[in-house]
């Protein structure tokens, strides 16, 4: 890995990754400020009335305790699509623009190795999430428990957290093979949203269940159970290890790409 790239590429991402990480923790407040037990009876009623139209938000832990309104709240949607937002505008950033401006030839012209190179740049992203994910995860626990001290599973949420890291580097490593395999920002862009949008548009329709159920099949969402993680499944727990592998593979495939690829200059 070379150090001077990881600080510079670091650098460069620091005002979209401060935005993003501000907007989630604001988020997160919002939500735990917004907790109230009767409220949760209501929703559970209507729940019960309209099981379809949760379910097809993501919220599917409808019990009516603290942690099963956090987790329907930040895990249900926002803190899912801002994370893939963040990785689509920095995946592009960090491969596809230095090809695109013709940076990149001077990186290629440095000692350094293309695999020096695609592997310092795929450290910054996966760093960039796990930080991310972790100011994200600590601040949303000081506030429960300044707020509701004790009420909080917090193992559960740790865990929870830990399954939708997983799920984030997995299309992580998708958005940087395709940023690996562009040479302009633009189709990288195009591309990377049109693969995110995708998974998620399928999610949304598995969920609707009936003659669309087999589409859980091919999105990686139906592998990120946040009702069974909380109830400590012991599948739903190991689920996200397939994740995991999955991103492995998708950033050796971008590595690989990236070594292989004919620069346009």
């Amino acid at each position: 890995m070379n150090f001077p790239l990881f600080r510079y590429s670091v650098k460069r991402s620091c005002l979209l990754w401060l935005v993003c990480t501000a907007l989630m923790c604001l988020y997160a407040f919002s939500v735990v400020r917004m907790y109230d037990p009767d409220a949760g009876k209501a929703m559970m009623h209507f729940v019960q009335s309209q099981p379809h139209a949760m379910e097809l938000l993501g919220m599917t832990q409808f019990d009516n305790t603290f942690t099963a309104f956090i987790v329907n709240y930040l895990y249900g949607m926002l803190l899912l699509a801002l994370p893939m937002l963040f990785t689509i505008l920095l995946s592009v950033q960090l491969i596809a623009h230095y090809v695109s401006n013709g940076t990149m030839s001077y990186l290629l012209a440095s000692p350094n190795s293309r695999k020096c190179i695609v592997s310092t740049q795929r450290n910054v992203l996966i760093a960039s999430l796990l930080t991310m994910f972790a100011a994200v995860c600590l601040a949303t626990i000081v506030l429960c428990e300044y707020y509701y001290p004790g009420q909080l599973a917090v193992k559960h949420f740790l865990l929870l957290t830990a399954c939708v890291l997983a799920l984030q580097l997995t299309f992580a490593g998708l958005c940087f093979l395709v940023s690996c395999r562009c040479n302009s920002v633009g189709k990288a862009l195009l591309l990377n949203a049109a693969l995110c949008i995708l998974f998620y548009m399928l999610r949304l329709a598995a969920n609707i269940g009936g003659s669309l159920s087999y589409l859980r099949y091919i999105t990686p969402y139906t592998l990120l159970n946040p009702t069974g993680i909380l109830q400590t499944n012991m599948q739903a727990c190991l689920q996200p290890l397939a994740l995991l592998v999955l991103a492995v593979v998708l950033f050796a495939l971008a590595s690989r790409s990236f070594s292989k690829k004919t620069m346009p200059f």
